[in-house]
């Protein structure tokens, strides 16, 4: 067996079901309030998962403040930013919605960078500096990383449907839309690293969330040419798509520099790995039947999963976005499992 680990993501209605957790905005936006949390959570986990490894007796807060970096560029575009009491911070609605590509091309990416939710960033990370001293960062632009959504899937929220119909109707104007996006992602970063006198990053962790919603062609013709672009400038990816993504398993294995690959359920994992045989494989496990199945069938799907990455070179089963009915037997499940696995 190749070297195995286990990845575990409880999503914030978990905690609010389980401990009355309230997010909110100031999970986001108060790192005090956020360590408050983090510890709780810590602390949960430990109670129900802690003699597989998970949680801390004494947790320590995360000094990385880490928000989807989709929402980001969504709230600089004036997308409404929204933060529930039981769940992740979320940006509604398509700003480009209904723009010409000429107008996309016109928008200034300085003003991305500068636009008051990146000044609350930033002014959030000087208070993380008071807590935490040089261990402060953001998105871990220290560490040598850049942690985006592929452009495409960033197009997919700011346009919506419309975007579809642009790929199948206009593609020479797919690549305009993309690389705008692409601009203002290396502008905003930019000055994040700036402010935090960052290296220039050698990683890039981009998550290509929507990229499962497009047959293979489209992929391959309009959207893998600007991954590649971008991905050739650093020295190692880190790449993820959500859903199935079997039709798309030979364009991933074309990205430059892939180190790791992140595929969603429904995904042939030991095609994956036959395709990308020196990536590191982090197949996504399925929420609903976590969910839903008995822990018998959690453990099953558990073990189908380690048997189809078993000649990866390295594997990190990622049991993210579980939510606040999942029993906490079924998370045991995939514990147990992995940690039978890894002695």
């Amino acid at each position: 067996m190749n070297k195995l680990g286990l990845s575990l993501n409880l999503m914030p209605s978990f905690y609010h079901k389980h401990l009355g957790t309230n997010y909110g905005e100031g999970y986001y936006f108060d790192p005090g309030y956020r360590s408050e949390i983090e510890k709780q959570e810590q602390l949960f986990l430990y109670e129900i998962l802690g003699k597989y490894g998970e949680g801390s007796k004494q947790p320590i807060p995360s000094t990385d403040l880490m928000i989807q970096p989709v929402d980001l560029v969504m709230a600089t575009q004036g997308a409404r930013v929204v933060c529930p009491e039981d769940a992740t911070l979320e940006t509604w609605g398509n700003p480009w919605s209904g723009l010409s590509v000429e107008e996309i091309e016109r928008i200034d990416p300085q003003e991305a960078a500068h636009h008051p939710v990146i000044d609350r960033i930033i002014s959030q990370y000087h208070e993380m500096e008071k807590m935490y001293g040089n261990k402060a960062d953001i998105f871990g632009i220290k560490a040598g990383n850049m942690s985006i959504h592929a452009p495409y899937t960033t197009a997919h929220q700011l346009c919506g449907e419309e975007l579809f119909c642009k790929m199948l109707d206009n593609p020479a104007e797919i690549r305009i839309i993309l690389m705008k996006i692409w601009q203002i992602y290396r502008t905003i970063f930019g000055r994040l690293r700036e402010i935090l006198n960052a290296p220039v990053p050698h990683q890039l962790n981009m998550g290509d969330c929507s990229a499962c919603m497009l047959p293979q062609d489209l992929y391959h013709d309009l959207v893998l040419p600007v991954n590649c672009e971008i991905t050739n400038g650093f020295q190692e990816v880190k790449y993820h798509s959500c859903g199935g993504s079997t039709h798309l398993l030979n364009d991933f294995a074309g990205i430059p520099k892939l180190k790791i690959i992140e595929l969603g359920p429904g995904t042939d994992f030991s095609e994956g790995v036959k395709l990308m045989p020196g990536a590191e494989m982090r197949p996504l496990v399925d929420p609903v039947p976590v969910r839903n199945n008995s822990s018998e069938q959690v453990t099953e799907l558990m073990e189908y999963i380690i048997s189809a990455i078993s000649s990866a070179p390295q594997t990190l089963i990622c049991a993210w976005s579980l939510d606040r009915e999942t029993p906490i037997v079924n998370l045991e499940a995939i514990c147990s499992t992995v940690n039978k696995h890894q002695s």
